[in-house]
């Protein structure tokens, strides 16, 4: 599998979408049966989920995750069980707030993936951790940072917390948004860091302002994030580009290679007039593993 970088959103209950997305550039689909789903069309979402991933090519080139209902676990464990877990890369789990969730998650996929006949482990999960207040602090957040042997990425978003804050999210880039969302983008990056997975970048919720798309991308690239999630087939080939390591960033890798096998004995050695050591060679290594991907 390659890297991925793009994850597209798409409602549980549209087959039409379902199909189009799977011809879409997107390296994973999240198959949506949470937010996207009215509460009438739940239990449709979920046979058309079902449908979907059983009657659908499964490739090598993209990733199938379903987002489940996780705050309510006992609709949560009922999605999962009717779910191809052979067909699953894995599942989205919003709302993440400790550790002990994770660990529920975990033990009734070590049950389902026995009844299934799947490899022990082969599914992962995806944490969505800034939903809540709770996720955010204290023992809640010290646990998430420990991570888990199912987890893949965390990945973060405003929306069901500015709810929880009792604030009004109004269209556009107010300094309040603003101040929130770095804070927000900021934990989850640390967190995945922590945790030792991938970090997710949230949606561009204006899915025609592609130069908006394109800085966010940038920006995520700088910080550390490694892929993005989007709600349109229009953002994916933007954010498939913009989270691939850029030019300099080969260049240098590619600088800090060729020394570090010119001198495979030194703890460090001299870049540019900088110091490079064991950190940046990692650094390197990274971006290098990824750097043919697309």
């Amino acid at each position: 599998m390659k890297a991925v970088r793009s994850y597209l959103f798409v409602p549980g209950d549209s087959a039409r979408k379902m199909d189009k997305a799977a011809q879409s550039a997107a390296h994973a689909l999240i198959l949506d049966l949470e937010d996207s789903v009215a509460e009438a069309n739940k239990a449709e979402a979920l046979a058309t989920t079902c449908e979907f991933l059983r009657t659908t090519e499964v490739s090598h080139e993209r990733e199938f995750w379903v987002r489940l209902n996780a705050a309510d676990p006992a609709r949560a464990l009922a999605e999962l069980a009717a779910l191809p877990l052979d067909r699953v890369t894995g599942v989205f789990h919003p709302k993440l707030e400790d550790r002990g969730q994770l660990n529920r998650m975990g033990d009734w996929l070590d049950a389902l993936e026995a009844r299934d006949g799947v490899a022990m482990g082969s599914t992962g999960i995806v944490g969505i951790i800034t939903e809540t207040a709770t996720a955010l602090v204290g023992a809640q957040a010290s646990s998430l940072a420990q991570g888990h042997p199912r987890l893949r990425g965390y990945s973060w978003g405003t929306e069901d917390l500015s709810a929880a804050l009792g604030r009004v999210p109004l269209p556009g880039a107010t300094p309040a948004q603003q101040l929130l969302m770095q804070a927000v983008q900021m934990h989850c990056l640390l967190m995945a860091a922590a945790a030792g997975i991938d970090a997710i970048d949230t949606i561009s919720a204006n899915f025609r302002d592609m130069d908006a798309l394109a800085d966010e991308c940038d920006l995520a690239r700088e910080l550390g994030y490694v892929a993005k999630m989007a709600i349109h087939p229009a953002q994916l080939e933007p954010i498939n580009t913009g989270l691939a390591p850029d030019a300099a960033a080969i260049e240098w890798a590619q600088r800090v290679q060729a020394l570090r096998e010119e001198n495979p004995d030194a703890a460090s050695f001299s870049l540019d007039g900088r110091m490079v050591d064991e950190p940046h060679m990692k650094t390197a290594a990274g971006i290098l593993a990824r750097r043919d991907e697309k």
